[in-house]
């Protein structure tokens, strides 16, 4: 496939939410996450009612695997949707507007419109007990790459961080990271303000919030991106 409508970094809650929706719209969408054991697979067991027509409403389960499973197969399951596994590192640039990402395999994916949907993975820091290490998650390594090029491009950032208690033989935990300064993005639209056709939704936007909120964001993106459209 030489290009996609709209490209999705992260397939958490929220960037999974975005490109469901947008692939149910009839949009050529690419779905890239560092590893497909997690798509869909948040810290903790969404609580509350699922996003009316969500993917977590089709996909819903109190066992975090199952949920996993489920929402995997569902997306795989659409025909204009590729799940696509891969690292990041920095974004395509064409004359102030997003035009695809750069891979630290080497390739080039391009698209009308990029989101980024990275949670709590750039410039992550997991402590669990004496042990610390770059985890947006645990078991699941952050975004340094693509932290550096975002700061290298301007955006700012600020402070977050959650913690997870201790269950099913995993040990508790607490990660710090980073997500977007307030003025840098948009909560009405869910654009990026400093380049055309690149937009945010989740953590790495809004901040910490449980699962089923972090899903209702990049499902509302994902029923109003229009890329290539008038930004």
């Amino acid at each position: 496939m030489s290009g996609y409508d709209v490209l999705v970094v992260g397939a958490g809650p929220s960037g999974s939410e975005a490109a469901w929706a947008l692939a149910r719209r009839g949009f050529v969408v690419g779905l890239v996450t560092d590893s497909l054991d997690s798509v869909y697979r948040p810290e903790v067991p969404p609580e509350g009612a699922a996003p009316a027509g969500s993917l977590l409403a089709e996909a819903a389960s109190g066992d975090l695997w199952t949920l996993h499973r489920r929402a995997k197969y569902a997306l795989e399951g659409l025909e204009n949707l590729h799940l696509l596994q891969s690292s990041v590192v920095a974004l395509l640039l064409e004359e102030g507007r997003a035009a695809g990402v750069r891979t630290w395999e080497g390739f080039d994916l391009r698209a009308g419109a990029v989101v980024l949907a990275v949670g709590s993975f750039l410039g992550a820091r997991l402590a669990a007990g004496a042990l610390e290490e770059a985890a947006g998650r645990l078991g699941e390594a952050a975004y340094p790459d693509l932290y550096e090029h975002l700061q290298g491009l301007g955006f700012a950032f600020v402070p977050d961080g959650y913690e997870v208690a201790a269950a099913d033989g995993a040990p508790a935990y607490a990660v710090r990271f980073q997500r977007f300064a307030p003025g840098e993005w948009d909560a009405a639209s869910g654009r990026l303000r400093r380049f055309a056709g690149l937009y945010a939704t989740g953590r790495v936007a809004a901040g910490h919030a449980p699962p089923a909120a972090r899903a209702a964001s990049g499902l509302a993106l994902g029923r109003a991106l229009e890329p290539g459209g008038a930004q």
